[in-house]
């Protein structure tokens, strides 16, 4: 599994802010993916404006079909704070998932 790392720092405070972009052409698959952000924060998907998905739990699965159009995943914060989020190239499936763990730390 595909994955890389951003950090985004916050510039208003209670507000959305765009932390990653994804569009995926007609003529491709179009496959899902999924964002994680350490500390977890709500984070959402919105095309044209429009709210398509929201999450609390510092998680959230986009793309598929609807990548066609242009996705957009917010997350808020307050000013000044730093996130780390991990971008992967396959979508999150919750039973699978412990979102107490650190992804990256050693067993």
């Amino acid at each position: 599994m595909t994955a890389y790392y951003k950090a985004y720092t916050f510039k208003r405070d209670d507000a959305w802010e765009t932390i990653d972009c994804y569009w995926n052409s007609p003529l491709v698959y179009w496959p899902r993916k999924s964002i994680r952000v350490d500390p977890p924060l709500p984070l959402r998907v919105t095309i044209w404006g429009r709210v398509v998905d929201e999450s609390q739990a510092g998680w959230i699965n986009y793309g598929g079909a609807s990548a066609m159009l242009l996705h957009v995943v917010q997350a808020k914060g307050t000013a000044g704070q730093r996130i780390r989020a991990e971008i992967r190239d396959e979508p999150v499936i919750e039973e699978d998932v412990d979102l107490s763990r650190d992804p990256n730390e050693r067993t």
